[in-house]
């Protein structure tokens, strides 16, 4: 088997697990990942805090994957020496990319880090901050300047929303769990509950509860579980690529497994937060927030889990409510509504 190729499927499946604690969670993540992420010079998960409207990045706590014994020192060396608007800059959510492309137009920032950590030319780095502004990155330092190929590209830009979509999943469960009484008995507030041998729901609550929903779920349920088996050996390419981040821009699908350990599929509210422009639908608002963060439509329709078609729709009617014709217009559009700072 090829474990660097599968590694990006255990990767993914890690982000996904609500069976690891919170202080489990991201040690899990970068240790299943580490196949594919380390370039041989190490690799670290950082967590931190980028608040949502302004402030100064903080970091909070750092895991080494791999890596010179020193790494965790220079690297937090190197956060530390980075002017507060260049790091709020460089923790930015939504990053899947090395620091010589995203930092072009402000070479100083990588020189700064390579001044510390010194063995190498460029970083490779993965970000996603939650709706509260708490953040992770997995960095792994490179030995060369890269840029990414247009397929690396991809593969880490999908890599990237199940991380994000993993993250904001837990956050999400671990504000709400403790506080709200759920409006049904399924686990973890759930919309609906699938029996992996039938892939037929067999409870069921609001949105979940609407034909053309069900459908959608129990397809994509199928799809990550085909993901999963072989395909993540014979072609794992292939299996990331079927394995959307979200459902109908609503649902994440979790493993769940009952007191006799049978294990059934959660749907899981997780829709990304996005601040509300007037006139447009909650679909639009993610749409346009992810286009105005640069993503094609394929990719907004990998992160949502929608139809290419269904992106190009949304955004097209995105884009008349608010009455710009490039993409350009709508990120000025939408920091007047402070959907993007």
């Amino acid at each position: 088997m090829d474990r660097v190729g599968s590694a990006i499927i255990d990767f993914t499946e890690a982000a996904y697990d609500l069976g690891l604690d919170d202080q489990e969670w991201l040690p899990a993540v970068l240790e299943r990942g580490l196949p594919v992420l380390d370039r041989g010079l190490g690799v670290a998960a950082v967590e931190y805090g980028r608040p949502p409207d302004e402030g100064d990045v903080q970091v909070f706590n750092i895991h080494i994957g791999s890596g010179p014994e020193d790494f965790a020192e220079r690297h937090m060396a190197a956060l530390a020496a980075t002017p507060p608007d260049m790091l709020r800059e460089q923790a930015r959510p939504g990053q899947a990319t090395t620091m010589s492309v995203s930092t072009a137009a402000h070479p100083e920032a990588l020189e700064l880090y390579t001044s510390h950590v010194d063995y190498c030319r460029d970083v490779f780095g993965i970000t996603t901050v939650d709706p509260t502004g708490a953040g992770i990155a997995l960095v792994a330092p490179l030995k060369e300047i890269t840029t990414l190929t247009p397929q690396e590209q991809e593969k880490w830009a999908m890599l990237a929303a199940h991380l994000e979509a993993g993250h904001r999943l837990r956050r999400g469960l671990a504000a709400r769990e403790p506080f709200v009484d759920s409006e049904t008995e399924l686990p973890h507030d759930a919309e609906a509950i699938f029996d992996v041998h039938s892939y037929r729901i067999t409870d069921a609550v609001g949105h979940a509860k609407h034909a053309s929903a069900s459908k959608k779920l129990r397809e994509a349920a199928i799809a990550v579980d085909k993901a999963r088996g072989r395909m993540r050996e014979t072609d794992p390419e292939k299996a990331l690529q079927i394995w959307k981040a979200l459902v109908q821009g609503r649902w994440s699908t979790v493993d769940w497994f009952d007191t006799d350990g049978r294990r059934f599929v959660l749907a899981i509210p997780n829709a990304p937060h996005v601040t509300d422009p007037r006139g447009l639908t909650e679909r639009e608002r993610q749409v346009a927030t992810c286009a105005a963060f640069g993503q094609t439509n394929k990719m907004i329709g990998y992160r949502l889990g929608l139809s290419k078609s269904r992106v190009s729709l949304l955004l097209r009617n995105a884009m008349r409510k608010l009455d710009v014709r490039t993409r350009a217009q709508l990120v000025d559009k939408l920091r007047e509504f402070e959907s993007l700072e």
